[in-house]
């Protein structure tokens, strides 16, 4: 099992719900995506693969957000690895 860990302060919390229609909670048999607010401008998503090759290929939220990051919207933070 390898997971995605991506942290991120908005600059507007007007911006959630963008966040919400990328990375809305979803469980499948091989991919699991969680979203967490913590607060009104930051929250965690956390995402779980089969494996490293199928994170490589589901990148469509990682994208979004650091399109929010190059758009200076909001601060992301990226962790990724195997889970022991």
């Amino acid at each position: 099992m390898y997971a995605r860990k991506i942290t991120f302060t908005l600059l507007a919390p007007s911006i959630w719900p963008v966040i919400e229609a990328v990375g809305k909670t979803h469980i499948g048999d091989d991919y699991r995506r969680y979203l967490m607010k913590t607060n009104s401008n930051s929250g965690l998503l956390m995402e779980v693969f089969a494996s490293r090759q199928n994170a490589s290929q589901k990148l469509e939220v990682l994208k979004a957000l650091q399109g929010l990051h190059e758009q200076a919207m909001a601060k992301v933070a990226i962790s990724e690895g195997e889970l022991i």
